[in-house]
């Protein structure tokens, strides 16, 4: 797709700009057309195809392609069927020539367990007033939607990180085994390792659904029975809860562990968003159902599917995102790649003006992939390490009295300790709870301390470190460090540490870690030290750093402007009319009004539902 005049003078002046000041310096109209011209650059600059030997695609064998969604993600471009798909690649938003992963030694400059003890350690919870723990979930929930790496590699020798001296870690010796790469092709001579994505990369509620038919079927099956549901519904247990798996995804065995299409990860926040929307989806068939009495289970199973795969899609891209970007200019512009500048109201009464993305939004435009195949990239998945918005514990309340029931610690939530919750707290109040608490700051100094000791569930008993490993993993995988980020997303790189962060602390903990080697900073380091950065870091009102915020930009469009189901086949047609309707009515506030009407009196306050709800009593 080539650009248009518009883009390119939009993207050379966001270019001189920025050599002026950031774009949230700027005033509001100016920023808005910053961060539009960055996206232009980006999407010309910022995606590398690094795909030699695509994926097959199995034959379609009778399913209906066109309008549906394959479970693997396969045929979304109907010209590059593999584009997607679980098993292809994931893309990069660097060149080729600067993504070849790090080898010891300069794996371990500095260590990432001293990076983890000196810098991301929480020290004291550093909450986030203006947000609630759906929206902290929330974001586990997408990713689990588009991206997984796998399983590492276990024949390879294992990672061994060094110790910093005085170091108690577990039996004195910290191992990671390294990720499982992509079989180098011939056309892969002379390119770093590439790694596959065995999620689909599409927004295709891959989590709620799993992305192969063996897991469709599973996450179909009555539990009471054992046998697939024939009316096209997700299987639940008679008390509304999901049915249990007893196991992992990856096969390991785990007491009381919720079936999910995907299920890694599990806590008591992410359960409640994957329990909402399998009765979401139920409550779509059941319309779908009025309008066509007569339809298979497997079609409206499909057709529910798509449609709360687009609700989904919605939710995060005019709630979710303003809310995490609470300012006027963030706001503007990720409504504004749903509904354009037209808006809501706008759009429901007259429809889309044009093909164009910046008037109607991109949601019924053209499809493009502009400048490579579509796919989820590395540099993605690296801004998307999130782990500091989780808390310590959590206070489950009564939502009539708002008097605490139970106050919980973080690994008393996580895995199958999520039915005890349960047993414990109703699933109202368990909501209730989440949308009345705040989630963690993304700064220096919050890493959740029990995932920096995390004996995970399928690991049997192997400990880890996780702030050490989302250090180790961007050096592994060739993420490049923060200043040669920033130098490839076009954003000011700092020269020292006083550029990079305003703290006086902070400042002096960097130089000691690094060495003083501002260049050495590690991604993940940088996006939580720019925090208290004024004039580069954190827009204001933002959760998270304007670097995060760059790739954002891109892949958020992306993942809609790519994907054929939200551009040329966004339509009645392939929706059906009540599907479509679904879609553009409905909200997560209506989702959770439905699915816990005793609640609604808790919403009302509140402007968007990933702010802090109206506490009982209040």
């Amino acid at each position: 797709m080539s650009e248009s005049l518009l883009d390119r003078l939009l993207g050379r002046f966001a270019r001189a700009a920025a050599r002026i000041r950031a774009w949230h310096r700027w005033p509001y109209f100016v920023g808005v057309a910053m961060i539009v011209g960055h996206r232009v650059n980006m999407r010309r600059e910022n995606l590398t195809d690094t795909e030699v030997s695509p994926p097959r695609p199995p034959p379609p064998d009778g399913f209906d392609v066109r309008g549906m969604r394959t479970a693997d993600g396969s045929y979304n471009d109907l010209a590059k069927p593999w584009m997607g798909m679980t098993g292809a690649r994931f893309g990069r938003n660097m060149p080729l020539a600067e993504t070849f992963g790090e080898r010891p030694p300069r794996l371990y400059e500095p260590s990432p367990r001293l990076v983890s003890n000196r810098l991301l350690a929480r020290r004291q919870f550093v909450p986030v007033p203006h947000l609630n723990l759906l929206a902290a979930a929330w974001i586990q929930f997408m990713v689990h939607d588009w991206l997984s790496h796998g399983s590492n590699d276990k024949e390879a020798k294992p990672w061994d990180v060094p110790l910093p001296e005085g170091d108690r870690w577990i039996d004195g010796r910290m191992t990671v085994l390294p990720t499982d790469p992509d079989p180098r092709h011939p056309g892969d001579e002379g390119r770093p390792d590439a790694y596959t994505n065995v999620e689909t990369s599409w927004w295709d509620g891959s989590q709620v659904y799993g992305s192969t038919r063996e897991r469709q079927v599973l996450v179909r099956t009555d539990p009471a029975t054992g046998k697939l549901r024939e009316d096209g519904k997700l299987g639940l247990r008679e008390n509304g809860a999901l049915p249990l798996e007893h196991r992992t995804l990856r096969g390991k065995p785990s007491p009381r562990l919720e079936l999910a299409g995907v299920n890694g990860n599990w806590w008591i926040a992410l359960s409640v968003l994957h329990r909402l929307f399998a009765h979401e989806h139920n409550a779509i068939v059941d319309r779908l159902r009025i309008d066509f009495p007569d339809a298979s289970g497997e079609w409206l199973f499909q057709k529910a599917r798509l449609v709360n795969a687009a609700l989904m899609a919605k939710i995060h891209t005019v709630e979710w995102t303003p809310a995490l970007m609470n300012s006027h200019e963030g706001r503007t512009v990720m409504r504004g790649n749903f509904w354009g500048i037209m808006g809501e109201t706008f759009t429901h009464a007259y429809g889309r003006i044009g093909s164009g993305e910046i008037l109607s939004g991109i949601p019924g435009s053209p499809q493009a992939h502009h400048s490579a195949p579509y796919a989820m990239t590395e540099e993605f998945a690296a801004v998307y390490r999130l782990h500091s918005l989780i808390p310590d514990e959590i206070s489950f309340r009564r939502h009539t009295d708002d008097s605490e029931v139970v106050r919980l610690d973080l690994t008393k939530v996580a895995g199958g300790e999520v039915c005890d919750v349960y047993d414990a707290v109703p699933f109202d109040d368990v909501v209730y709870s989440l949308g009345t608490s705040n989630p963690g700051a993304l700064v220096l100094h919050n890493f959740p301390n029990a995932l920096r000791q995390l004996d995970r569930l399928d690991s049997q008993g192997v400990h880890f470190d996780l702030a050490a490993i989302d250090i180790l993993r961007d050096r592994e995988r060739g993420v490049p460090r923060y200043c040669a980020f920033r130098r490839r997303i076009d954003a000011h790189v700092p020269s020292s540490f006083e550029e990079l962060t305003d703290d006086p602390d902070w400042q002096r903990e960097l130089r000691e870690v690094y060495n003083g080697r501002i260049e050495d900073v590690d991604l993940l380091v940088g996006t939580l030290a720019e925090a208290k950065s004024a004039k580069y870091g954190t827009p204001p009102g933002f959760g998270f750093s304007d670097t995060a915020f760059r790739i954002f930009i891109l892949m958020a469009s992306r993942r809609l402007k790519s994907d054929r189901f939200f551009t040329d086949d966004f339509r009645p047609e392939i929706y059906t009319p009540a599907g479509f309707a679904w879609v553009q009515e409905n909200s997560l506030r209506t989702v959770l009004e439905r699915h816990c009407g005793a609640l609604r009196p808790h919403l009302g306050d509140a402007r968007n539902v990933f702010f802090p709800w109206t506490r009982a009593g209040a």
